[in-house]
């Protein structure tokens, strides 16, 4: 049989959310409806920066902002959106799951809150909060995503990123997959600006790509249409 693309994506509500992978792997040729009105207020991507460090392959900084944006996500909310959390390796997925059982025995609101997302289902499907990584969010879907980048600066003041599947030959597509989760906001928790990562000598696209996400991630966030649209021209290059 001919091999035939699909070429209508569906899922995000915000051209934002997926034209990093449509120039990225598809070449362009997604057809993405594109955004209606500009709402500087609401913005699909926001990145918050944070201070942490990289110490024993986690973020402490990170996973204590996760569990903050949790939180204010359960309060604020308008239309009980769904929640997923996705991580860049599962030593910092697992210390996330600990700060949130360490929160749910302080705060019993947030106890509540957080039981009930973790057994939601909708017409039988499950859409209950998840915490995975890189590695096994394949198939997942959620209006809400927040990611935890962790790479920093480690306790002697330098950032060594050690990539894991990320940098291996396809590891590109796992980014791929992570980052077309949302349906309509990601939140990116980091506490590196991109040019911090060292990539220049990575064999594979996987890690350059991540580079090149955090940067477009940043200028989302700070609505540079300008530079958004120099590192969506630029993606070609790379992949």
């Amino acid at each position: 049989y001919q091999s035939v693309n699909l070429t209508y994506h569906y899922r995000s509500v915000s051209e934002e959310l997926i034209n990093f992978s449509n120039y990225a792997f598809y070449e362009g040729k997604l057809q993405i409806a594109p955004n209606i009105s500009k709402n500087e207020n609401k913005k699909p991507i926001e990145r918050i920066k944070v201070e942490g460090k990289w110490v024993e392959r986690h973020n402490r900084a990170e996973a204590m902002q996760v569990v903050k944006t949790l939180k204010k996500i359960f309060s604020t909310r308008k239309h009980h959106e769904t929640i997923g959390i996705i991580t860049f390796n599962v030593e910092q997925e697992n210390y996330i799951e600990d700060l949130i059982d360490e929160e749910c025995a302080r705060d019993p609101k947030f106890r509540d809150d957080y039981l009930a997302e973790c057994n939601r289902k909708e017409n039988g499907q499950d859409i209950s909060l998840f915490i995975k990584n890189l590695e096994n969010v394949q198939g997942d879907e959620r209006d809400i995503i927040i990611f935890s980048i962790g790479y920093a600066q480690n306790e002697y003041g330098r950032v060594v990123a050690q990539f894991g599947p990320l940098s291996l030959e396809g590891g590109e597509n796992r980014l791929n997959v992570a980052i077309t989760r949302a349906k309509r906001k990601i939140f990116v928790v980091t506490s590196i600006e991109p040019e911090e990562l060292n990539v220049e000598n990575t064999k594979n696209a996987g890690p350059k790509l991540l580079k090149k996400y955090l940067q477009y991630v940043r200028a989302v966030s700070n609505n540079n249409v300008k530079e958004m649209g120099y590192i969506l021209s630029s993606l070609q290059q790379v992949a």
